[in-house]
């Protein structure tokens, strides 16, 4: 299929694994954070606008180490706390998760698996359908609400499955150049992200200037 809906796991370490859980909050506010620079760092909001911006950062920020191991830490939570309310982080046709200003999350998740009835698939691309090569693939929709919180590190949310017998879960972010990681220290959830300022829930991400 051509949409990405496969588990990355090359560069899904998170700060558990690392040893590197608020890389940078011992600046003050939020701190500082690793560029793909070898030995830089950067003021956190500085690399933060420039994501925003459509830029990898501020020298693709994100890495603290770029081989022969690739290592990224995961947000402190005061970087959480400036990089999350009021932006939703999403991908086309796979997820989507506005955190609002209120304290409360809200959004999706699609599962997407093969039919065999290819009725289901009327066209090529559509919000909860594709034919690939031939092959239809259907999307069920899991609706994500309620209250989040940023703790230890961690943004504590409604589960990233958007299924309410998942609970609660709670959840390491961290940037790989431009793209946001998604993990729980033992997985990482899919593979790299945009973080987008307001709320953005579409299926497909509106292009910039569009109405």
């Amino acid at each position: 299929m051509t949409i990405n809906r496969k588990i990355w796991t090359g560069l899904g370490a998170t700060a558990a694994a690392l040893g590197l859980a608020g890389a940078g909050a011992t600046d003050g506010g939020a701190g500082t954070f690793p560029a793909s620079k070898t030995g830089d760092t950067v003021p956190f909001e500085r690399g933060l606008a420039k994501i925003l911006d459509g830029e990898g950062g501020e020298g693709g920020i994100g890495f603290s180490q770029s081989g022969p191991v690739f290592a990224t830490p995961a947000l402190s939570t005061e970087q959480l706390a400036v990089a999350l309310p009021g932006r939703t982080i999403r991908k086309d046709q796979a997820v989507a998760i506005y955190f609002g200003t209120d304290g409360q999350v809200e959004g999706w998740k699609r599962d997407w698996s093969r039919t065999d009835d290819l009725s289901k698939c009327p066209t090529p691309l559509g919000d909860n359908h594709e034919l690939d090569h031939g092959v239809c693939y259907t999307a069920v929709i899991n609706p994500l609400a309620g209250k989040y919180e940023f703790k230890d590190g961690r943004v504590c949310m409604p589960a990233y499955s958007g299924k309410p017998e998942d609970g609660i879960g709670c959840y390491y972010i961290g940037f790989v150049t431009k793209y946001v990681m998604i993990g729980d220290g033992q997985r990482t959830y899919g593979s790299g992200k945009d973080l987008v300022n307001g709320k953005q829930l579409e299926v497909f991400r509106k292009a910039a200037g569009a109405h």
